[in-house]
Protein backbone atom coordinates (compact mmCIF):
# COMPACT_ATOMS: atom_id res chain seq x y z
CA UNK A 1 0.00 0.00 0.00
CA UNK A 2 1.22 3.47 -0.89
CA UNK A 3 1.17 6.16 1.75
CA UNK A 4 0.38 9.77 0.80
CA UNK A 5 3.50 11.78 0.64
CA UNK A 6 3.90 14.51 3.19
CA UNK A 7 5.11 17.93 2.15
CA UNK A 8 8.60 17.07 3.24
CA UNK A 9 8.44 13.91 1.17
CA UNK A 10 7.54 15.90 -1.98
CA UNK A 11 10.13 16.36 -4.58
CA UNK A 12 11.76 19.82 -4.75
CA UNK A 13 9.90 20.50 -8.02
CA UNK A 14 6.55 19.67 -6.41
CA UNK A 15 7.42 21.88 -3.42
CA UNK A 16 8.20 24.75 -5.82
CA UNK A 17 4.89 24.16 -7.63
CA UNK A 18 3.00 24.24 -4.33
CA UNK A 19 4.77 27.46 -3.32
CA UNK A 20 4.01 29.00 -6.73
CA UNK A 21 0.34 28.00 -6.43
CA UNK A 22 0.17 29.55 -2.93
CA UNK A 23 1.82 32.78 -4.15
CA UNK A 24 -0.54 32.89 -7.15
CA UNK A 25 -3.54 32.44 -4.83
CA UNK A 26 -2.29 35.21 -2.52
CA UNK A 27 -1.59 37.47 -5.53
CA UNK A 28 -5.11 36.95 -6.88
CA UNK A 29 -6.60 37.62 -3.44
CA UNK A 30 -4.49 40.78 -3.05
CA UNK A 31 -5.51 41.98 -6.52
CA UNK A 32 -9.20 41.42 -5.70
CA UNK A 33 -8.78 43.27 -2.40
CA UNK A 34 -7.07 46.19 -4.13
CA UNK A 35 -9.80 46.34 -6.79
CA UNK A 36 -12.47 46.39 -4.05
CA UNK A 37 -10.51 49.13 -2.25
CA UNK A 38 -10.24 51.12 -5.48
CA UNK A 39 -14.00 50.83 -6.12
CA UNK A 40 -14.71 51.89 -2.53
CA UNK A 41 -12.27 54.82 -2.79
CA UNK A 42 -13.87 56.00 -6.03
CA UNK A 43 -17.35 55.78 -4.50
CA UNK A 44 -16.18 57.72 -1.45
CA UNK A 45 -14.51 60.34 -3.67
CA UNK A 46 -17.76 60.73 -5.63
CA UNK A 47 -19.72 61.15 -2.39
CA UNK A 48 -17.24 63.72 -1.11
CA UNK A 49 -17.32 65.65 -4.40
CA UNK A 50 -21.12 65.66 -4.33
CA UNK A 51 -21.15 66.87 -0.72
CA UNK A 52 -18.58 69.56 -1.52
CA UNK A 53 -20.57 70.69 -4.54
CA UNK A 54 -23.79 70.86 -2.51
CA UNK A 55 -22.02 72.69 0.30
CA UNK A 56 -20.51 75.14 -2.19
CA UNK A 57 -23.91 75.80 -3.74
CA UNK A 58 -25.45 76.40 -0.30
CA UNK A 59 -22.64 78.73 0.77
CA UNK A 60 -22.77 80.49 -2.59
CA UNK A 61 -26.50 81.11 -2.23
CA UNK A 62 -26.02 82.47 1.29
CA UNK A 63 -23.21 84.75 0.14
CA UNK A 64 -25.26 85.87 -2.86
CA UNK A 65 -28.20 86.75 -0.61
CA UNK A 66 -25.90 88.69 1.71
CA UNK A 67 -24.41 90.63 -1.21
CA UNK A 68 -27.85 91.38 -2.64
CA UNK A 69 -29.13 92.51 0.79
CA UNK A 70 -26.12 94.77 1.22
CA UNK A 71 -26.58 96.22 -2.28
CA UNK A 72 -30.27 96.81 -1.61
CA UNK A 73 -29.43 98.59 1.65
CA UNK A 74 -26.88 100.77 -0.14
CA UNK A 75 -29.43 101.52 -2.85
CA UNK A 76 -31.99 102.52 -0.18
CA UNK A 77 -29.42 104.79 1.47
CA UNK A 78 -28.51 106.41 -1.87
CA UNK A 79 -32.20 106.85 -2.73
CA UNK A 80 -32.95 108.40 0.67
CA UNK A 81 -29.99 110.77 0.30
CA UNK A 82 -31.10 111.74 -3.20
CA UNK A 83 -34.65 112.34 -2.00
CA UNK A 84 -33.36 114.56 0.82
CA UNK A 85 -31.23 116.52 -1.63
CA UNK A 86 -34.19 116.89 -3.98
CA UNK A 87 -36.38 118.13 -1.13
CA UNK A 88 -33.70 120.64 -0.12
CA UNK A 89 -33.32 121.86 -3.70
CA UNK A 90 -37.08 122.10 -4.08
CA UNK A 91 -37.32 124.14 -0.87
CA UNK A 92 -34.48 126.42 -1.99
CA UNK A 93 -36.19 126.81 -5.35
CA UNK A 94 -39.44 127.83 -3.70
CA UNK A 95 -37.61 130.28 -1.43
CA UNK A 96 -35.71 131.81 -4.30
CA UNK A 97 -38.84 131.90 -6.42
CA UNK A 98 -40.61 133.89 -3.70
CA UNK A 99 -37.66 136.28 -3.46
CA UNK A 100 -37.53 136.57 -7.25
CA UNK A 101 -41.24 137.33 -7.46
CA UNK A 102 -40.96 139.93 -4.68
CA UNK A 103 -37.97 141.51 -6.40
CA UNK A 104 -39.76 141.58 -9.76
CA UNK A 105 -42.82 143.18 -8.19
CA UNK A 106 -40.70 145.79 -6.45
CA UNK A 107 -38.99 146.63 -9.75
CA UNK A 108 -42.31 146.89 -11.55
CA UNK A 109 -43.77 149.08 -8.84
CA UNK A 110 -40.64 151.16 -8.66
CA UNK A 111 -39.90 150.16 -5.13
CA UNK A 112 -36.42 148.90 -5.83
CA UNK A 113 -34.39 150.26 -2.94
CA UNK A 114 -31.06 149.59 -4.62
CA UNK A 115 -31.98 151.63 -7.69
CA UNK A 116 -33.34 154.51 -5.63
CA UNK A 117 -30.17 154.81 -3.69
CA UNK A 118 -28.24 155.08 -6.97
CA UNK A 119 -30.57 157.74 -8.35
CA UNK A 120 -29.79 161.46 -7.68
Amino acid sequence: MVEPLSETALSPLDQIRLAEAEITRKTVAAREDSERSLVDARAQANRLKKQARESGVREGKILYKEIVAQAEEEARAITAHAQNQAADLRQKGYSRMELSVEYAISIILGLDKDRRSDEP
